[in-house]
């Protein structure tokens, strides 16, 4: 059991054919999944897609009907014949791709002469989307929920921080943690913990799957809050420790 802030949802979705054949670690996912986490935001769902726009648009338009936001969309914006993202983005928004004025002339003046027309691909984007700024390369865009950006890491991780900031103002203080481990099964905490995060929505607790031991079980119980420590996070140890005296 995982509380979780039920203003977000997130799925984090990774793109590149290099992922799906085993080629290259997918950092970025782990880098995403770790931020969200962090910002007390995990996600629900976490996919790797290969570089093709049936197959993003048709996973896109599935956690968009099942209400998951933010989609956070890693990979595939570049210019390459192989950088699929943005059709499979309109694909699942059902919008055509158009050149974004914006963009243009941003990529037209970071490259001068060099703006050929393969990157100037990266000007055709879902109709109506906001452009997500990159001070190091070609923007991404986010539009109904779903935000793009390039796979490269240092790219990548400035542009999800701003956006982040954003979307959730109230989560860049971050969230502090502290665990207790319990000599018992989970199943004999489980309703009381249910039962006080309830009460106290404040906290955010995950209780997670019992060990066998030799010297018995073990469970252990994190406990997230926003600093600073609120008086619930004592209270809510006091009742753990009480049941497994």
């Amino acid at each position: 059991m995982d509380s979780r802030p039920p203003a977000a949802t997130p799925a984090v979705v990774t793109v590149g054919d290099e992922l799906i054949h085993g080629e290259r670690d997918d950092g970025n996912r782990r880098w995403l999944l770790a931020r969200l986490a962090a910002l007390g935001l995990p996600a629900r769902l976490a996919l790797s897609l290969p570089d093709d726009e049936a197959v993003i648009g048709e996973w896109l338009a599935r956690l968009r009907d099942a209400g998951l936001r933010p989609i956070l969309v890693a990979g595939g914006i570049g210019g390459t014949h192989d950088d699929r993202t943005r059709e499979g983005v309109a694909r699942a928004l059902g919008r055509p791709l158009v050149l974004h004025p914006e963009c243009d002339g941003l990529l037209a003046a970071r490259f001068g002469a060099r703006y050929n027309e393969q990157r100037r691909r990266m000007a055709m984007l879902p109709e109506g989307c906001r452009l997500i700024p990159n001070p190091d390369g070609a923007p991404g865009f986010a539009l109904e929920g779903i935000h793009a950006f390039p796979g490269f890491p240092h790219m990548l991780q400035p542009m999800v921080e701003s956006e982040l900031e954003r979307l959730f103002p109230e989560a860049g203080a971050g969230w502090e943690a502290e665990e207790l481990e319990l000599p018992l099964p989970e199943g004999e905490i489980a309703g009381a913990v249910e039962t006080f995060v309830r009460d106290h929505p404040a906290l955010r607790v995950g209780i997670y799957p019992s060990r066998r031991r030799p010297d018995g079980y073990r469970t252990l119980v994190r406990i997230r809050y926003r600093p600073p420590r609120p008086p619930e996070v004592e209270a809510l140890r006091g009742l753990l420790l009480g049941i497994a005296r």
